[in-house]
């Protein structure tokens, strides 16, 4: 299983001493939402999305240059025939940060494949998986309490998250999905 280089935690500290206001969860839900909908990391426009996004005038150069590595790994693990990809979580110990983080990737993924434009006709498979992303997000997951059957439920809802964005973009991706090179799609914008 591959994952970001960076923590969930040095992230959130990158976006917070810039000002950020999403926080690394939305903002990894965000790029596979692009990813999912066809649009690619593209270096030179990358900035702009960023602060679009985080809704600053400005981004750090470490930042910009920890979100693009995040997106190029994201895609990888999107495409990756092991199915590696995993939603960018925190990792604590209360059920109820962990359910949320959840529910805002989820947040992020939709705003992002909204953004991404996907102009292909949808399977019924990627639009039933989006709208249960949407009910996702709107859960209130501030009111889960620690225990066994909750972090039960959580991982399963965790797990359906993860293979409802791999489903997607295997759908609307399927030559990147496939191991091909569509280097001709759109780029974020």
């Amino acid at each position: 299983m591959s994952a970001p280089q960076l923590s969930f935690d040095d992230l959130a500290n990158q976006i917070v001493a810039a000002g950020g206001r999403i926080g690394p969860s939305e903002l990894h839900g965000f790029i596979c939402g692009l990813l999912a909908a066809g649009a690619r990391p593209d270096k030179s426009r990358w900035q702009k999305e960023l602060a679009e996004f985080l809704d600053l005038d400005a981004i750090p150069a470490d930042l910009a240059r920890n979100a693009l590595a995040l997106a190029e790994q994201s895609e990888r693990d999107l495409s990756d025939k092991d199915f590696s990809f995993q939603p960018l979580l925190s990792g604590s110990d209360e059920l109820a940060e962990r359910g949320q983080t959840l529910c805002l990737w989820c947040e992020g993924f939709l705003h992002g494949f909204g953004i991404g434009k996907y102009s292909g006709e949808l399977l019924p498979t990627s639009s039933e998986a989006l709208r249960d992303l949407a009910e996702i997000a709107q859960l209130d997951a501030g009111s889960m309490e620690n225990g066994a059957e909750q972090e039960r439920e959580l991982f399963e809802v965790q797990e359906y998250v993860r293979m409802a964005a791999l489903n997607i973009f295997v759908e609307c991706n399927p030559s990147l999905a496939t191991g091909g090179d569509d280097a001709s799609g759109p780029t974020l914008h």
